[in-house]
């Protein structure tokens, strides 16, 4: 019996060392506890650990650095742009997309998506979080050093030069006969994200604020575009919107990226480009861009007369020889900038969208907004709408849909298969637009607080070839109720035109010398009288000094006349040509002459044949 009790007691003891050595690991391992010194074995572990946390920080430092503050991009709501607000809620930045904090989204409602420091923490939380599984180990592993990683908590804190990272998860390494559990693990990562943040929200509230974006958008409008003004010449001018387009996005292009913020991290050549400087309200002290490039999606739309006729050669004033083009434009134009901070390799970047409407810049808008919205009409849909879109010969086509209220201008989306149902604002006499490549764009009048579809025939666009014979200089107009194009003849032999009824006028020039010599003159009128006897029929004599400036004409009409023609659809796509026969005139030698050719344009009569 002493012998049995005696291994009972050692079983026993055997059974309570077993359970005190699991006990010691599981509190080492569940319990934060760790060995306060470590073999360099088992302290390449945690060093392996570390760096690979480390790597994954810097990782997601860099992306919200590169994405305005974002990490998970596909969780942002997108918006995509229309033809008329081309950005939509993120700028392509050579293949990598950077979110707007402030855009107009496609159905023209401005919008803002600007993160807090605190999104940014939680953001990179989760990224580092999600990156602990990926740590690979294997390099050690086949030295014999193992590492589990358990979960636990993480802290976050972007400072301004900084991003201190704290883990409080316990990490198990074994070695041979060696072991250890680390539960708390400290990175440091040396980043200026959280000043970058800080510079780039007093640039964007400055921005939002002042719209200094959109002032230097209106200069440049003013410096690169006909807005209004007057040309001396009795010649008619043509305003090509492709041209002002392209001149005012150079201009864009040119001058944002002059842009620099109150600061001393560059040093001005010339007391002039103080101009370029935004006084932002405090000294930056850290590299600062604006870009913009000619090839991103950029608005211009342009309202006034294309083709403008001389003033001056009317009978009665042309014997003066002064002729003159007024002019004048109004544009809408919404460009996007982007807004980079950068030192040493480290980047934060953001988008914003300037906007400007009918020659204006928008309204300012308060710090403290958290949601912009600039037409709240078209949030107002509560009217519903069928839309069918055809061709002249009732084909359905699959359109761009827009709807204009009180002046405000709501995108809807695609007509599908030539047809679609359509929330649109309440509306007495709204317009509906249609626009599509290929297309003239076709608009119908339409009271959605009575009617509950509309139909839209689109007229195809076709480029007919035409012959007008051996001229040196000449433009003729083509001109209809709803579609107008200009043919400039030698720089274009082709014409795009629609089915429909044209008011033609051609003008043929040459290159001439005619010099005008200066009038000073003083005409009398008899006028009525500004007393009470004006009444009666009595009269009083005025006297005005006329004082017009010496000039030279360099281009003179020598031909050109006037037509009425419907041109249908068989005839463009039946005919290799449209031939135009202009009757023309001598080539004036003075200023009596020129007149003279003007009084002929009147009364002549252009041909055109199709052939």
């Amino acid at each position: 019996m002493g012998v049995m009790n005696k291994r009972g007691q050692v079983t026993i003891f055997i059974i309570l060392a077993i359970v005190l050595v699991v006990g010691i690991i599981l509190y080492f391992v569940f319990n934060g506890g760790s060995s306060s010194v470590i073999s360099k074995d088992l302290q390449s572990g945690e060093d392996a650990y570390k760096s690979c946390i480390t790597e994954r920080v810097k990782l997601g430092i860099s992306l919200l650095g590169q994405q305005g503050g974002y990490i998970y991009l596909d969780e942002l709501e997108f918006y995509s742009g229309s033809l008329y607000m081309p950005s939509s809620s993120q700028l392509d930045f050579y293949g990598n997309a950077v979110p707007y904090w402030m855009f107009v989204s496609g159905n023209n409602i401005l919008r803002e998506q600007k993160p807090t420091k605190q999104s940014m923490t939680t953001e990179l939380r989760r990224f580092i979080s999600e990156g602990i599984n990926s740590c690979n180990f294997d390099n050690l592993n086949s030295e014999g050093i193992y590492v589990d990683v358990y979960d636990g908590n993480i802290e976050v804190d972007i400072r301004d030069t900084s991003v201190e990272v704290t883990l409080n998860n316990p990490i198990y390494i074994s070695f041979e006969d060696q072991s250890a559990t680390i539960s708390n693990h400290k990175i440091s990562i040396n980043s200026k994200l959280g000043k970058f943040y800080n510079l780039a929200t007093v640039v964007y509230n400055k921005e939002k604020e002042d719209a200094f974006l959109e002032e230097y958008g209106l200069d440049v409008m003013q410096l690169y575009a006909p807005v209004t003004g007057v040309e001396f010449t009795c010649t008619p001018m043509f305003f090509n919107d492709a041209q002002v387009k392209k001149n005012i996005s150079q201009g864009l292009e040119d001058n944002i990226a002059s842009l620099k913020v109150s600061g001393n991290y560059y040093d001005l050549n010339d007391p002039q480009h103080s101009y370029f400087v935004v006084d932002v309200g405090e000294n930056v002290d850290e590299n600062v861009n604006f870009v913009y490039s000619k090839n991103w999606p950029t608005g211009i739309e342009m309202f006034g007369d294309r083709l403008v006729q001389p003033i001056g050669n009317q009978q009665g004033l042309g014997m003066f020889g002064l002729c003159f083009v007024p002019y004048h434009f109004v544009y809408n134009i919404n460009f996007p900038v982007l807004i980079q901070f950068y030192d040493n390799g480290e980047l934060f970047q953001f988008g914003v969208v300037a906007v400007i409407k009918n020659s204006q810049s928008r309204e300012a808008l308060l710090a403290d907004e958290e949601t912009l919205s600039g037409e709240q009409i078209c949030e107002n849909s509560n009217a519903n709408i069928d839309v069918s879109v055809y061709d002249l010969d009732l084909n359905p086509i699959v359109a761009n849909l827009r709807f204009s209220c009180l002046g405000q201008s709501c995108e809807l989306g695609n007509s599908v298969s030539g047809s679609g149902n359509f929330d649109v604002p309440m509306c007495v006499n709204g317009v509906l637009d249609a626009y599509v490549d290929g297309y003239a764009p076709a608009s119908v009048s339409v009271s959605t607080n009575r009617e509950t579809s509309a139909n839209i025939l689109m007229k195809k666009i076709y480029d007919v070839n035409v012959s007008v014979g051996n001229q040196d200089k000449m433009s003729i107009v083509f001109s209809s109720s709803d579609y107008s194009s200009v043919l400039n003849y030698p720089d274009e032999k082709s014409v795009k035109l629609v089915e429909g009824g044209y008011n033609i006028t051609a003008f043929v020039y040459k290159n001439t010398s005619i010099n005008f010599a200066g009038l000073k003159d003083r005409k009398c009128l008899d006028v009525p009288s500004s007393s009470i006897g004006g009444v009666f029929g009595a009269t009083e004599q005025r006297c005005y000094d006329i004082d017009i400036p010496a000039q030279e004409i360099d281009s003179a009409l020598v031909g050109g006349g006037k037509a009425f023609d419907y041109f249908t659809e068989e005839q463009f796509l039946d005919s290799q040509y449209l031939k135009i026969s202009v009757p023309m005139f001598g080539v004036p030698q003075k200023i009596e002459d020129l007149q003279n050719n003007y009084l002929e344009w009147e009364v002549s009569r252009i041909d055109l044949t199709f052939e």
